[in-house]
């Protein structure tokens, strides 16, 4: 068996460990791509805090393929598009055979020619065509490793993002258990404000004291508004950005409105106050009672648990614009993928499938609070914490954000535009343009480049 205190210990020390029938060796530094030892696969894992959960996919696997010995080094990995590690690695001839990457950056990564398609070690390994093989995946997630007509990863979690709400507020601004349950669907954004205008507290000088929600806190933005407001950011038509897009416009004009209603300066030193820079998780404006909702995802449910275990609350969808039908989500994530450099052996494919396929998210979602992507997990209770079924169930409205080749600039562009509108720097009108201006000319640079087909529809192999 793993010796995991060992296996942390060599990984929070900057080192790396190998693993061989369950088994840690020493690891010394390998040659890149075919000069490799076909039965060692080097992977770039996880993030730090969650290596010993990993430990356990590596043993799982190492135990039914003894003959491979998977060398682990903990990396950090951005699901913004950072891939400066895997630049200065592809380059210096030093990268993994295997990498744990944000499915955001795939498009990306694979534009600049920094990772291998799998395409072909699908048809050889699987004996599958690739789109048969790729469909054993929840499609938002496999959009988001496909580039130019080739897949490029093999995703793993996702996350959706609901709204929580603190159940002794609600109870004493005497809203409706029936708004709440999300059985009824979501509360629609002028419900929301109403609630916003009868319990938000000031003091005399115009401080909040307590606030309802706040649009721009935790995972809500104006990329979110955006997407839920059905923005496309991109026309396939022309391969063009549609930053500055009429709908675009609509959502940021919308959101100007919201900073001026709730007036940024005043809700920046609320936050400031009551959860400032650099606080520890336990301080929160939510946590400590100044704020009734906040939007979050899975990872919530494990942090309410750990730091405030006596709270009541309650978890319901996202609220949304008059007139709309469906609830609304939206899902990122992780995925496993080669570098540039790669081996491309059998060895190193059996543990990109094993990992990422139903057997390695079966032993690792349950442990992160995470949502598994594989069809097969999603469907298996038992691949899942049931604390967080309520995201798992609204993983059917999920959107995703355009797996393009310019995905940092676009988010980039969402979070300047967002600030512009918070410090009121910049109209909507300024503010969509200079979006547009900022991503568009890059985007040119890749053209003609089209999104998956049916990117943005709802899933319909997708059931739980």
């Amino acid at each position: 068996m793993i010796d995991r205190r060992e296996f942390l210990r060599a990984l929070t020390a900057g080192g790396t460990v190998s693993v061989a029938g369950g088994a840690i060796t020493g690891c010394t530094n390998r040659p890149t791509g075919s000069d490799r030892d076909p039965n060692t696969v080097t992977l770039w894992g996880i993030w730090a805090s969650d290596v010993d959960k990993e430990a356990e996919v590596i043993e799982a696997f190492t135990q039914q393929n003894p003959g491979i010995t998977v060398s682990v080094s903990q990396v950090p990995s951005s699901s913004q598009g950072d891939a400066s590690s895997v630049i200065t690695a592809v380059r210096g001839r030093t990268g993994p055979d295997v990498y744990f990457m944000g499915r955001f950056s795939g498009a990306e990564m694979a534009s600049l020619g920094l990772l291998e398609p799998l395409d072909e070690l699908i048809r050889e390994y699987e004996g599958v065509e690739p789109e048969e093989f790729m469909a054993n995946w929840v499609k938002f997630s496999t959009d988001e490793v496909l580039y130019d007509g080739q897949w490029y990863g093999l995703p793993l979690d996702t996350d959706t993002r609901a709204m929580y709400y603190n159940t002794d507020l609600t109870d004493e601004a005497g809203i409706d258990p029936q708004l709440l349950d999300p059985a009824n669907g979501p509360m629609t954004l002028d419900q929301m404000w109403e609630i916003s205008d009868a319990f938000d507290i000031q003091d005399e000088q115009g401080n909040y004291e307590r606030i309802t929600w706040i649009p721009w806190d935790g995972e809500a933005s104006l990329l979110m508004w955006a997407m839920a407001s059905g923005v496309t950011f991109f026309d396939n038509s022309t391969c063009s950005m549609t930053l500055d897009s009429p709908e675009m416009l609509a959502v940021a004009t919308e959101y100007a409105s919201w900073v001026d209603r709730l007036d940024f300066p005043r809700v920046d030193a609320f936050k400031a106050t009551y959860q400032p820079p650099n606080a520890p998780p336990t301080q929160t404006s939510f946590f400590s009672e100044r704020q009734m909702f906040q939007i979050s995802g899975p990872w919530g449910v494990q942090s309410q648990s750990d730091y405030k275990p006596d709270m009541r609350y309650g978890v319901t969808h996202v609220p949304i614009a008059d007139g709309s039908d469906d609830p609304f989500t939206w899902a990122g994530g992780f995925g496993l993928a080669m570098p540039k450099g790669s081996s491309r052996s059998e060895a190193a494919w059996k543990l990109m499938a094993f990992y990422a396929g139903y057997e390695g998210q079966r032993i690792l979602m349950p442990q992160i609070s995470r949502i598994p992507t594989s069809m097969d997990a999603v469907q298996d209770p038992e691949a899942w914490d049931p604390s967080i079924e309520f995201f798992v169930e609204i993983m059917e409205f999920a959107r995703s954000r355009p797996p393009l080749p310019v995905g940092t600039k676009l988010w980039d562009a969402m979070m300047m535009m967002q600030d512009s509108l918070n410090q009121r720097s910049r109209t909507p009108e300024e503010a969509v343009r200079f979006a547009q201006d900022y991503v568009d000319p890059t985007m040119q640079q890749f053209c003609p480049v089209r999104l998956p087909e049916g990117f943005g529809e709802p899933d319909p192999d997708f059931s739980l």
